[in-house]
């Protein structure tokens, strides 16, 4: 039989599972103008994902000049998106648990826009999913200036001024760079290069994670299994634009699967973000 979660566990599992995420994002931490997730575990590739001009998945360039490991590229990226007029956002988390005859799965998705210019906006929308994809639970908050409205979509209300403060600070300490900083710059050496291929649209470089980089994931996220870890990094920009990590066991008390996804997209072209109606 399988039943379908709506948490991830814990309430402080879920947001530490969330900033694995946004880290590669897992920063982060799409809305209507951010497409799934383009690339699974199984390295395969969806439409607007390819590689550079005689490259091949798994090589790097011809001319050997992508051997190097993410270090330098990782430690830039952390304040990259910064730069970035506005940018939107989707990460995913996945999960699915076996125990016995019983399957439990759980999908969380959260989705929203960051504009640094001309005025610092913030956008986050939070859902649980059923098995078949379909939302059974929806929350989020709206960031504009100093003002500030939570809701689940449709219907928002404002935060009072004094409130207000606190939910923009937390709000940020989500956005991806701050979580791809926090989990992932001193650990660039663990990545290697793969090849410059497009990713949501833009020339990126693409770093896979060693085996050592299981152990952090899995320390984070509170699952224990085979971990692959990919991260693509705009070769214009240096920003995180797509990134994944997931985890497959097959026996014990941690068998079923993990999945985390990123995506950034519409660099210098999300937004504007309105206040509600």
């Amino acid at each position: 039989m399988t039943r379908s979660s709506r948490s991830l566990g814990d309430p402080r599992r879920r947001w530490l599972a969330v900033g694995l995420v946004a880290a590669l994002a897992l920063s982060a931490c799409g809305g209507s103008s951010s497409p799934s997730p383009t690339t699974g575990l199984d390295g395969t590739s969806g439409p607007g994902d390819s590689q550079g001009p005689g490259e091949t998945e798994g090589q790097g360039a011809t001319d050997g000049s992508f051997a190097g490991d993410g270090s330098e590229a990782f430690n830039a990226a952390t304040t990259a998106l910064d730069a970035l007029d506005s940018y939107a956002f989707r990460v995913e988390i996945k999960t699915t648990t076996v125990s016995g005859d019983v399957t439990t799965e759980s999908d969380m998705v959260m989705s929203g826009v960051v504009v640094n210019k001309p005025e610092e906006a913030n956008s986050l929308i939070q859902e649980e999913r059923d098995a078949d994809g379909n939302v059974t639970s929806s929350s989020g908050i709206i960031v504009i200036g100093e003002d500030a409205w939570v809701g689940d979509g449709d219907t928002w209300t404002p935060i009072p001024a004094a409130q207000a403060a606190g939910f923009i600070q937390a709000m940020a300490a989500f956005r991806p760079e701050q979580m791809f900083g926090l989990y992932f710059a001193g650990i660039g050496g663990n990545f290697s290069e793969v090849g410059s291929e497009s990713k949501n649209g833009i020339d990126s470089t693409h770093y896979k994670g060693d085996e050592e980089v299981g152990a952090l994931l899995g320390a984070i996220a509170g699952f224990q299994g085979q971990w692959s870890s990919d991260v693509w990094i705009a070769n214009d920009g240096g920003y995180l634009v797509h990134s994944e990590a997931g985890a497959e066991a097959e026996a014990g008390a941690e068998a079923g699967s993990y999945l985390i996804v990123v995506d950034i997209t519409d660099p210098n072209a999300a937004g504007p973000i309105e206040p509600p109606a």
